[in-house]
């Protein structure tokens, strides 16, 4: 931990954590993770904690009440794609606005609620079932179909807790809403010690790329993850903003009050973050084409996959059936019927819920397969592109222990034009690939390439699910490799370059290989700063 921000020392009251109190710099002393970028500040934990919560008293809150429904009725609107109906559960559900909101849709809602007077509101004016009982000591057999977790996260002492806890509320494709603060973001960072996110109450801000982490650590998968748009009263967004104005706040606080009382004003400030998370359960093949071999070592092959429905019987038949343990395909939301021909031809298959990328499939597959307890996980391409009767060759360096990470390299006898490769792929490679080379300090032949694996130790020693859903994420996770001093080692393997084979286009190629340049420049800077949490250790063990 390193210290972040100065704050006031001393003893925290209930009046303190009241929603609607947001006066500048009454927090105490915050903390940045130098591993993960968590700001945190030292407060009371578990029961006196909960003591202080269940005093809290907030006249204020309800003056917004409309304003509160109106973004309680976007978040609402973000979970019906996924579930539109079934038991919700509301974190901290305050006075009960969003439960309402809900029910009015035909939820059936339950709320928990440390707050005395708030739970009393709602169950009382509402006709709401409360519960004035902490998330970690609450349990219900039958589970819920949505679990909300709204401006929440960041008062709690162990918000890792919290997340697994709220997975395991969890029905089968069931979602979770987490809606918190991000003190990474522009506006957090521009504002600095104004920013309205340091609050007493706020005892752990995650980043959005540590949230994310810690979501699919539980074994849920992302579908959504946007910026959070607020209703408030014109006069309150301007009285917030005179509170951290300095010199202006007066002529602020006056203009302020002559705004009309009924006018009402929505934002996104970008700073404060949606997600949703789903369990998402894995479809098992009827005939299974590759099964536990009962060896020493699991090995599971992972196939991202998108549009992948006329190609995934050549590489089924293609894979050897005594060279792994498991095949996972992870359908990235394909419009086709990439997941019926995948059963059919012996894959078992994880869809995910919404089109997210290249690295989030690779996230998802990797989390799962780590979470199944695998112990070597390779990555076969479900277009062809790669060769699947290569498996065995590609894995046989980690078994017999002389490698973390296993490259299938196109260009070692560098006949990747002649397997159709373009001449500008094979340039900017090239080009590429030396770069990476000077600045990580290796010799490789090709950094590009999609056929990798990766031992299960290695794995879970990076913050891999922090990486970017888009096709960087192989260089960052590369990056995270070499920063780790793990040991690489490359196999040669043959080019396959056909029209269902490759959907980067030139456009594409052009933005991934900026991306590239731009994780090298961070790469090169974390040597003298070492800020860049990309390459400290992950915030879980999957």
């Amino acid at each position: 931990m390193r210290p972040h921000l100065p704050g006031i020392a001393g003893p925290l009251g209930p009046e303190a954590l009241a929603p609607s109190r947001h006066e500048r710099g009454r927090h105490g002393p915050l903390l940045a993770c130098r591993e993960c970028g968590a700001i945190q500040q030292p407060a009371l934990r578990g029961a006196p904690l909960h003591a202080l919560y269940r005093a809290v008293h907030d006249d204020a809150y309800l003056d917004e009440a409309a304003g509160r429904r109106a973004t309680a009725d976007r978040l609402l609107d973000l979970i019906a794609p996924h579930a539109a109906a079934g038991r919700l559960l509301d974190v901290g559900c305050g006075p009960g606005l969003l439960l309402d909101e809900a029910r009015r849709r035909g939820y059936e809602p339950l709320g928990l609620e440390l707050s005395a007077t708030a739970a009393e509101h709602a169950r009382r004016v509402l006709g709401l079932e409360v519960l004035e009982v902490p998330l970690e000591a609450f349990s219900d057999p039958d589970g819920f179909d949505v679990v909300v977790l709204a401006d929440v996260l960041e008062h709690l002492d162990d918000p890792c807790t919290a997340l697994d806890r709220c997975a395991r509320l969890l029905r089968p494709g069931g979602v979770l809403c987490v809606a918190t603060p991000d003190p990474a973001s522009l506006v957090a960072r521009l504002a600095g010690s104004r920013w309205w996110g340091y609050l007493p109450g706020h005892t752990c801000l995650l980043p959005r790329r540590t949230l994310r982490e810690l979501l699919a650590g539980t074994g849920l998968v992302l579908s959504a993850d946007v910026a959070l748009r607020r209703t408030f009263s014109a006069r309150r967004w301007a009285d917030g903003l005179a509170e951290r104005a300095g010199r202006l706040r007066r002529p602020l606080e006056t203009a302020a009050a002559r705004l009309p009382a009924g006018a009402t004003l929505s934002l996104t400030l970008h700073d404060e973050r949606v997600m949703l998370a789903h369990r998402v359960e894995v479809v098992r093949a009827p005939a299974p084409r590759l099964r536990h071999r009962g060896g020493a070592a699991t090995v599971q092959v992972v196939l991202p996959a998108y549009r992948a429905a006329r190609t995934i019987p050549t590489v089924a038949a293609e894979l050897a059936v005594d060279v792994a343990d498991g095949a996972l395909l992870v359908d990235d939301a394909s419009p086709d019927a990439t997941v019926q021909v995948a059963l059919t031809h012996g894959l078992d298959v994880l869809r995910r819920p919404a089109n997210g990328g290249y690295g989030a499939s690779q996230k998802t597959g990797y989390a799962r397969a780590l979470l199944d307890g695998a112990d070597v996980i390779v990555m076969v391409h479900a277009d062809d592109q790669y060769d699947p009767t290569l498996v065995a060759e590609v894995v046989a360096p980690i078994l017999a222990g002389r490698a973390d990470m296993v490259v299938g390299s196109r260009l070692l006898s560098d006949r990747a034009i002649a397997g159709g490769m373009p001449r500008w792929k094979w340039l900017g490679n090239r080009l590429l690939t030396g770069i990476e080379n000077r600045v990580f300090g290796v010799r490789s032949s090709d950094d590009h390439t999609g056929y990798r694996a990766f031992s299960a130790g290695l794995l879970r020693s990076i913050p891999f699910l922090r990486n970017s859903d888009d096709f960087v994420f192989d260089q960052q996770i590369l990056a995270q490799v070499i920063a780790r001093g793990a040991r690489v080692a490359e196999t040669p393997i043959p080019t396959r370059y056909f029209r269902e084979a490759s959907s980067v286009d030139f456009p594409t190629s052009v933005r991934y290989g900026l991306q590239t340049l731009g994780v090298l420049v961070r790469f090169a800077a974390d040597r003298h700063r070492g800020r860049w949490t990309l390459l400290r250790r992950p915030a879980v063990r999957l």
